[in-house]
C-alpha cells in the first residue's frame, strides 16, 4: 500500500524533478563552469562579461544555457532566475546560486560548487572504475563462448558422427545450443540489440522501471552496502555545502535528497524532512527515514548538540569518502578473481563436455 501511495505521488510531483534531473547540464562541464566563474568574480568581471568569456570556451550545449542565461540577465532577471529559467541546471545549484547572491558571496560559492562537482566527478570515476573491469570480462566471455559454440564445437560433432559416438546429455545440449547459435545468430543479434535498447529506455525514461531499479540497489546483497556508502557520501557532501551557505535545514534535506538521484531514499528522507517541520531534532529526523548508519546519526547528533553542524558535516563527509574508497578498493580486489573463476568454470566446462566422449570412445576402441 505505502508502495502504491508513493508511486502515486511521484507521478504526480516528483516525476518531472527525477525526470528533467536527465537532461542537466553533466557534473563534469558544471566543475570547469563553476571554476572559471569564480575566478572572474574575484577578479572583480562583471557578470555579462563573464558569460561572453564562458561562452566563447564552451561546448555545444552549454554555449545554449549561457546564451539563454544572457538573455535572462538582459530582460533584467537577476542571476539565479536566470540560471533558473533555462531548466539547465539543478535544484541544489540554483539553491546555491542564490544562497551566494543574498550573501554576496558569490565567488566562494562558485568556488565551493567547484569542488563539489570535482568530487562527484571523482566518484563516478570510482564507481565506473570497479564496473568495467568486470564488464570487460563478461564480454569477453561471451565472445569466447560464441566463438566455440560457432567454430569449435561443429568440429566434434563431425567427429561424433564420423565414428558413430553417442555423447552424454551435457554434450548433446551443447551440440544442440551450437546448432540452434548457428542457425539463428541473426536473429539472437537482433533481438539481443533491441532487449538492451529497450531496458535502457525504460530505466530511463519509465518511473517504474526507474523505482524498481533503485529498490533493487538497496536490496542485493553487496551492492546494497556500496550504495549505502555513495549516498551517505553524495548527502553529506550535498549537506554540508547548503548549511555553510546558509538554506534552511528543510530545503537542505530536500534538495540533498534530490540530489542522490534514488526515488526510494527521497521517499524515505521526506518522512525525516516531516519530522524537522514538526521541531524534531535534525539527526532524530534523519534516523526516522532508516537510510543511514547508526554512526552517521552520532556524528549528526554531535553537530547538532554542539552548534557546529556544517564543521562535523565536512568531517563526516570526508571519513565517509575514504571509507568509499577502501570499499571500492576491496570490491575491485575480490570481484576480479571470482569472475575470473566463473569464466574458468565455464569454459572448462565447455572442454569437459567435449572431451569426455572423446576419451570414451578411445577406452572402448582399446
Amino acid at each position: 500500500m505505502q508502495e502504491t501511495n508513493y508511486m502515486n505521488k511521484y507521478n504526480t510531483k516528483s516525476k518531472s524533478n527525477f525526470k528533467k534531473s536527465n537532461q542537466k547540464i553533466k557534473s563534469k562541464e558544471l566543475k570547469v563552469l563553476c571554476k572559471q566563474m569564480s575566478i572572474l568574480l574575484k577578479s572583480g568581471c562583471e557578470i555579462t562579461r563573464i558569460l561572453n568569456i564562458l561562452y566563447e570556451q564552451s561546448n555545444k550545449k552549454l554555449k545554449r544555457a549561457i546564451e539563454e542565461v544572457s538573455i535572462n540577465i538582459q530582460n533584467g532577471n537577476n542571476i539565479t532566475e536566470s540560471f533558473e529559467k533555462t531548466n539547465l541546471f539543478s535544484s541544489f545549484f540554483v539553491n546555491m546560486l542564490q544562497a551566494g547572491e543574498l550573501s554576496g558571496n558569490l565567488d566562494k560559492i562558485m568556488n565551493d560548487l567547484a569542488k563539489y562537482y570535482d568530487s562527484e566527478e571523482r566518484l563516478k570515476s570510482k564507481i565506473i572504475s570497479i564496473s568495467i573491469y568486470p564488464i570487460i570480462l563478461i564480454i569477453m566471455s561471451m565472445v569466447s563462448g560464441f566463438f566455440i559454440l560457432v567454430f569449435i564445437i561443429p568440429n566434434f560433432e563431425m567427429i561424433f558422427e564420423a565414428n558413430g559416438i553417442n555423447p552424454p546429455l551435457l554434450t548433446k545440449i551443447l551440440i544442440g545450443t551450437s546448432v540452434f547459435v548457428r542457425e539463428k545468430y541473426l536473429y539472437i543479434f537482433f533481438i539481443s540489440l533491441i532487449s538492451i535498447l529497450l531496458v535502457c529506455y525504460l530505466i530511463k525514461y519509465s518511473p517504474k522501471v526507474k523505482y524498481i531499479k533503485d529498490k533493487l540497489k538497496l536490496k542485493i546483497p553487496f551492492i546494497n552496502q556500496m550504495m549505502i556508502l555513495v549516498i551517505t557520501t553524495r548527502f553529506c557532501r550535498t549537506l554540508n555545502i547548503l548549511v555553510e551557505s546558509g538554506v534552511q535545514i528543510v530545503d537542505a534535506i530536500d534538495i540533498s535528497s534530490r540530489a542522490l538521484d534514488n526515488i526510494i531514499v527521497y521517499e524515505k528522507l521526506s518522512i525525516s524532512r516531516e519530522h524537522i517541520r514538526r521541531g524534531n531534532e535534525i539527526s532524530y529526523s534523519i534516523s526516522k527515514s532508516e537510510v543511514f548508519s547508526n554512526s552517521f546519526i552520532s556524528m549528526l547528533r554531535i553537530g547538532e548538540e554542539s552548534g557546529s553542524l556544517d564543521e562535523t558535516l565536512s568531517v563526516t563527509n570526508d571519513f565517509y569518502s575514504e571509507e568509499l574508497n577502501i570499499k571500492i578498493e576491496k570490491a575491485m580486489k575480490s570481484v576480479e578473481p571470482i569472475i575470473t573463476l566463473v569464466i574458468g568454470l565455464i569454459i572448462g566446462l565447455f572442454i569437459i563436455a567435449m572431451v569426455i566422449p572423446m576419451f570414451d570412445a578411445i577406452n572402448s576402441i582399446q
